[in-house]
């Protein structure tokens, strides 16, 4: 626990009080202690529900081997899982996803060093921090004795009101983007990488007007993260359950760039066809009778037109 709470403090200490975005220095070992503080938390509380659960194999813990320390214990997500499935804690399913990209960020950093934007690492540790906090009071807090209990609660008054200063910074910098965003709503969907809603695909090379990441391999790359990163979708496979494949050919630029089920600003939840390489929002989208996974682009009202597939040639016979 106290190894935890100290990792936490370690974070704060990388985000806040270096510059403004943290260097690659601080950026680094707030992702590392920022994982370790999560592991190291999420089993504390485990551990206060029982023991045994912390083992990897809970079946083979016993109390001495407990009390030396000399086990092998579970991981992150399993904790969660635990958590979630033993203890009943209400941790979501968006929740356990963060954590998880947490990890897999940590395991980036060690083998192959800092390649996140800065301002992107920042977004995203904002929301783990907010995760962790929330857990810590409503969660580990009352599982604690008084007295340590008291102590926690007083570092987390502290961590709070650092939390709420780096979440003014992140809502400043989307602040000062509110009227270049406004004008490309239409094309503006979550960015992979910072998870703020400013990646843009208005015809140019998609990038993120928040944390300044472009796609070096171009609009087919954007729109797979997108799928992959954002929607959680596989962007190499048909969709679950025999559904529509997560990216696919646009009709009109011929790019393997168009996402169906895109989500953006003006279209909010509703899924909005588009197209990170041309830009365009689609209206008229249907699956090809085929069953090749390509879409064909249909006009609403226009009832010349034949649909034909250009991937198998199938033509959707109820357009006749």
């Amino acid at each position: 626990m106290d190894n935890g709470m100290d990792y936490l403090v370690s974070v704060f200490k990388h985000l806040t009080e270096g510059s403004d975005p943290p260097s690659a220095r601080d950026l680094k070992y707030a992702v590392l202690h920022l994982q370790a503080a999560t592991e190291v938390l999420l089993k504390a509380r485990l551990a206060a529900e029982h023991y045994s659960l912390i083992f990897a194999e809970p079946g083979t813990a016993s109390f001495e081997t407990w009390e030396k320390g000399d086990f092998q214990s579970c991981g992150s997500l399993e904790a969660i899982d635990r958590l979630r499935n033993i203890a009943r804690l209400p941790i979501t399913d968006g929740q356990r996803a963060m954590v998880k990209e947490l990890g897999k960020t940590r395991n980036a950093l060690q083998h192959y060093g800092l390649t996140f934007n800065a301002y992107a690492m920042e977004a995203r540790a904002v929301k783990v921090l907010d995760f962790l906090i929330t857990f810590i009071h409503e969660h580990l807090i009352p599982k604690l004795a008084l007295d340590e209990g008291s102590a926690v609660g007083h570092t987390m008054d502290t961590l709070r009101l650092k939390l709420r200063g780096v979440q003014t910074l992140v809502k400043q910098r989307m602040n000062g983007l509110r009227s270049e965003l406004a004008k490309v709503a239409s094309h503006t969907v979550a960015c992979p990488d910072c998870d703020q809603w400013a990646m843009v695909a208005d015809g140019a090379d998609p990038r993120c007007l928040f944390c300044h990441q472009v796609w070096d391999d171009g609009a087919e790359a954007a729109a797979a993260d997108y799928a992959w990163s954002t929607l959680g979708l596989d962007p190499h496979s048909v969709g679950q359950d025999g559904g529509a494949h997560p990216v696919v050919e646009c009709p009109d630029c011929g790019l393997h760039a168009l996402v169906p089920s895109a989500e953006t600003v003006a279209g909010g939840p509703r899924p909005a066809p588009l197209c990170f390489s041309c830009g365009r929002v689609f209206d008229g989208l249907v699956d090809c009778d085929g069953l090749c996974g390509a879409v064909l682009n249909i006009t609403p009202g226009d009832q010349d037109s034949i649909p034909v597939c250009s991937e198998c040639l199938s033509v959707r016979l109820d357009r006749f």
